[in-house]
């Protein structure tokens, strides 16, 4: 089945269930020999035995005691006052309980009327399709609990149109505030407020920083990451990028040794630096023309050598960063790794994964409250924002012994 658009799941499904009932239909019977036994539709037998429950309880229903022989309805009368205490307390004429029983109703009789018959050669049938597909073709515990009509195999799966889920909007816990609130209607998923960490937060980057390709071995400066080597310190670089437009304060944290089973060494040469404020991407472009002024605000390459525009050799020095742009600065990583003997039974105990407590400090212009503040100096607050964030590096290279 292949559908346009993945709404109105089940009325696309009935629709087309319907076309191939139509055609089986309209089709020429075959002979009895080669006729293979139907399976029963679950919704044309819930339907049939609908219609015939439906006719047996109005056909068993008694007549409307309010009736007059006229047809009308008739409340003058203490009869019909009866009639009516009757159909509230249960009780029948002169205070007497009701003992008459509702006529008995008959069972169905044949398909029409929603009967189903056992015939063994639709189980038959079902055996030898098994043994035919094998275990590939049948379906899991967890594939017949999400069908609307548990099926055996493979082939007879429906689509499953996507579940309903509420809409709701979240506060912050501080102070309150919305942020993230989607809008009312059902079929839109647009939010009406929606204020992203990633957007307040600067973004964190690591590559490696790769030494310089001598003419004998050129491939020996590259550094695979998922066969980084023990017991030597590699160096990477560490890009933080500010989205916000106001300059910032970062101050890195790290412990010395990774926390888990093999304790890897750690060490930050810069962990205080400052970042530049975001800029309108018009501004720049704007900005671009005057060559003067213009700061080095190109995105880093994919690749960073030691090797300065200059042609001599730029070393990672303690306490300074190593190189800044715009709204972004990189700083060197310096990291022991501690050697891996063997293959461990642990799954991803070679992975190296270092954890980093970044702190962010920016100054915003306070809201005045009033009109006389409106005259006075513009304030601004100094904001604070912490948070712990985990960097997946690579892999191991493991030593054999």
């Amino acid at each position: 089945m292949q559908f346009d658009r993945p709404t109105r799941i089940n009325e696309k499904i009935a629709a087309q269930r319907a076309e191939m009932k139509a055609k089986r239909a309209s089709d020429p019977e075959s002979s009895s020999s080669e006729r293979q036994p139907a399976k029963c539709d679950p919704e044309e037998a819930f339907a049939s035995l609908k219609k015939f429950m439906s006719l047996q309880i109005s056909s068993a229903a008694t007549a409307n005691p309010l009736l007059t022989p006229g047809g009308g309805y008739n409340y003058d009368s203490p009869s019909s006052l009866a009639r009516i205490m009757s159909l509230y307390t249960g009780l029948g004429s002169y205070g007497k309980k009701n003992t008459s029983k509702a006529g008995p109703m008959r069972e169905s009789a044949d398909a029409s009327e929603g009967l189903q018959v056992f015939d063994s050669k639709i189980d038959m049938a079902a055996v030898d399709h098994l043994r035919k597909q094998g275990y590939e073709g049948v379906t899991s515990q967890e594939q017949r609990a999400n069908q609307r009509f548990p099926s055996r195999c493979m082939e007879d799966l429906l689509p499953v149109p996507t579940l309903l889920r509420t809409k709701r909007a979240k506060r912050c816990r501080t102070c309150r505030h919305i942020l993230v609130k989607p809008e009312p209607k059902v079929v839109s998923t647009r939010y009406r407020i929606r204020l992203l960490a990633l957007n307040y937060i600067p973004s964190i980057t690591l590559q490696p920083l790769l030494a310089p390709a001598s003419a004998s071995s050129p491939s020996a400066s590259a550094m695979n990451l998922n066969n980084l080597p023990a017991l030597k310190a590699n160096q990477f670089l560490l890009t933080l990028k500010n989205a916000l437009f106001e300059p910032v304060k970062i101050t890195l944290a790290t412990p010395s040794h990774t926390p888990g089973r093999f304790s890897h060494k750690v060490t930050i040469l810069c962990p205080q630096f400052d970042i530049g404020a975001n800029a309108d991407p018009w501004d720049e472009a704007l900005a671009s023309g005057d060559t003067s002024n213009r700061r080095a605000s190109k995105a880093l390459p994919s690749s960073h050598s030691v090797r300065d525009d200059a042609g001599g050799t730029k070393v990672a020095e303690a306490g300074k960063v190593w190189e800044k742009g715009r709204n972004w600065t990189t700083v060197v990583l310096e990291v022991v790794c501690e050697a891996v003997v063997g293959q461990d039974e642990r799954e991803d105990a070679d992975v190296l994964e270092i954890p980093i407590f970044v702190r962010t400090e920016y100054e915003v212009d306070v809201e005045k409250e009033n009109v006389q503040a409106s005259a006075e100096k513009e304030r601004r607050e100094k904001r604070e924002l912490a948070y712990w964030a985990v960097i997946g590096v690579g892999r191991i290279a493991p030593i054999s012994v």
